[in-house]
């Protein structure tokens, strides 16, 4: 599953990774179900090594969050499901993973949580 987003924003980094000197690599973001989705930062050329993940694509947003506007299921073979591409990366893209969905439905449900999930959710 694939979903192009309006903007989903980001909770505030934890504060814990913070203060271990992680900066801000971990980003929270809440489904329309109330669930958080831990994602991490990743290096641009990192992207090929993740398999069978979700992937969002953010920018930097006020306050340490980051505003996702893509976000896809990635099948085994490290290509967004249904076909779909993932957009041009730009020099302000920060691509982020979701490691912790162990199979293709918990994938593509994680995708369907986030995808419809207003602002005001996802900044708790």
């Amino acid at each position: 599953m694939v979903a192009e987003l309006p903007t989903l924003l980001s909770a505030q980094p934890p504060e814990v990774p913070r203060k271990a000197g992680l900066g801000d690599r971990f980003h929270y973001f809440r489904g329309a179900s109330g669930r958080r989705y831990l994602f991490s930062a990743i290096p641009r050329a990192g992207i090929g090594d993740f398999h069978s993940a979700v992937v969002a694509l953010a920018r930097r947003a006020p306050g340490g969050r980051v505003a996702a506007h893509w976000i896809a299921a990635i099948d085994c073979a490290g290509r967004p499901e249904s076909g779909r591409r993932m957009p041009p990366l730009t020099a302000d893209t920060i691509i982020l993973v979701h490691l912790l969905a162990t199979s293709d439905a918990e994938r593509g449900d994680l995708v369907a949580d986030l995808a419809p999930a207003p602002i005001a959710l996802a900044a708790a």
